[in-house]
């Protein structure tokens, strides 16, 4: 009863960071309105460098390295604490400019990464990218220290089933910001929904102060079972976590010569690549080429992460108890490539049927994560997990920042003069990650065959054994 009940504290606070990180997804028309209107005039690509400045920080401080050699070497309380509260200050700058920083000021920027961060542009867009990307940084570090959380308590346990609820748990939160912001921004404004989003990440704040306590009262229970030779073996499963805490660049290196790290990290930004960024435009996508109000369109949008919410959870359970990890791995990135494709073709522009491929992007989005997350431990010894979940979270990042900054630029390139954007060309964008996560996943699926992970084995059979003895 512990575990689960340390699963949904931690996961309400990952859940509070999904809020947030997608609070202004369905705003994006709204904020390339005129001022006069309501709107802050942004134009695509100044939107597009809002939305990929969550990870600019990560990538070009190396903060997701840091931030997994800190959760190796310093733990999980120390490490959540201060990623918790990176988040919450972050969200307070990113408010901060949203609702006092004019949107009619503009600044120069030296470096706008071959065209696609936008010069001049505005000081609110800046400010408010700047409160994002701080953001992000403690965003991701508790994804890192949550995943870790989650692995050191459930170990020969219900792994997958317990990663399947963190992430369906982040998947409301998703589906929440998605769904209220709008609603939200109708009556009260554009900035309230990010305020919003700030006092839920301090309530998330506090959640993993409370947390710290209950972790380090195990991590004594666990020392005093220790002392006793008898408990040793009952105990030693879970208790590698407090025992392998100890990092090293030894470590750093036998992780970077994984293959099958590798494999996944490839896999991860390309899969995440086809679907995080698309979140961003998908309201505008759906206004343009549907002609579906915005408050509908973020209702439509929900659909993809309402659908996780109880599919993860049941396709973790699936991997625990008859495992092919690889293959659910595989069948998601296929659906997902097959719904880019089918949003990119000028067919059955219909309000029906954009809402089924949205109910099958869900379930991909389900299938991927739930076999992923789960299967890095099976590749990855749990000493080095902080350090490979950084290097994942790092290459995902790359994906994260470039990819809606790409999307922005080329949405831009493809407005007509009256303000109707062509999402032709954007869709066989995601489409093409789509494809690429699946060319890959379908090589992670040899080598595990190759090289014997365990993949596609139960994650409980380790468990079912260990009682029978």
């Amino acid at each position: 009863m512990l575990r689960w009940t340390t699963l949904v504290m931690v996961a309400f606070v990952m859940m509070m960071g999904y809020v947030f990180w997608d609070i202004v997804s369905p705003l994006s028309t709204s904020l390339k309105l005129p001022v006069e209107e309501g709107g802050m005039a942004w134009t695509s690509s100044e939107y597009g460098f809002f939305a990929g400045s969550y990870s600019i920080f990560n990538i070009f401080l190396l903060m997701l390295f840091w931030g997994g050699i800190i959760l190796d070497k310093m733990g999980i309380r120390f490490t959540g604490v201060l990623a918790t509260g990176m988040m919450l200050a972050g969200a307070l700058v990113c408010y901060y400019g949203i609702r006092y920083v004019s949107p009619e000021s503009y600044t120069e920027l030296r470096m706008t990464l071959f065209g696609l961060i936008p010069s001049p542009v505005k000081w609110q867009v800046l400010v408010a990218s700047v409160g994002f990307g701080l953001f992000g940084v403690g965003c991701d570090i508790t994804g890192i220290t949550v995943s870790k959380v989650v692995t050191k308590w459930f170990t020969g346990h219900e792994l997958a089933s317990a990663m399947g609820i963190q992430v369906a748990m982040a998947r409301l939160g998703t589906a929440s910001a998605i769904s209220l912001s709008p609603v939200i921004a109708l009556s009260y404004g554009i900035s309230m929904p990010v305020m919003v989003g700030a006092v839920l990440l301090g309530i998330g704040f506090v959640c993993f102060i409370v947390y710290t306590f209950m972790d380090k009262r195990y991590d004594d229970r666990l020392s005093m079972a220790q002392q006793s030779a008898k408990a040793v073996k009952t105990a030693s499963c879970t208790a590698a976590s407090t025992d392998d805490d100890s990092f090293s660049f030894r470590d750093f290196k036998k992780v970077l010569h994984n293959k099958g790290f590798w494999m996944m990290a490839i896999l991860c930004v390309f899969f995440y690549s086809s679907i995080r960024p698309f979140l961003k435009f998908t309201t505008d996508l759906l206004i343009n080429k549907y002609g579906i109000q915005p408050v509908t369109a973020g209702w439509i949008t929900s659909i993809l992460p309402y659908g996780t919410i109880i599919l993860t959870p049941l396709f973790g359970n699936i991997y625990d108890r008859i495992g092919r990890g690889a293959t659910l791995m595989l069948i998601g990135c296929i659906i997902t490539t097959c719904c880019h494709f089918c949003f990119m073709l000028p067919i059955i522009n219909t309000t029906w049927f954009a809402s089924v491929l949205m109910v099958l992007l869900g379930v991909s989005f389900s299938l991927v994560p739930s076999a992923m997350w789960p299967s890095v431990p099976k590749i990855v010894p749990l000493k080095q997990l902080g350090t490979a979940y950084s290097i994942i979270y790092f290459v995902q990042n790359i994906g994260l920042m470039l990819v809606p900054m790409l999307v922005g630029n080329i949405i831009g390139a493809y407005t007509s003069a009256d303000g109707k954007a062509d999402f032709t060309v954007p869709m066989l964008v995601f489409a093409g990650f789509g494809l690429a996560s699946v060319v890959v996943a379908i090589m992670l699926r040899k080598l595990d065959n190759r090289e014997h992970y365990g993949l596609e084995q139960a994650n409980i059979i380790k468990k079912n054994a260990d009682e029978a003895a």
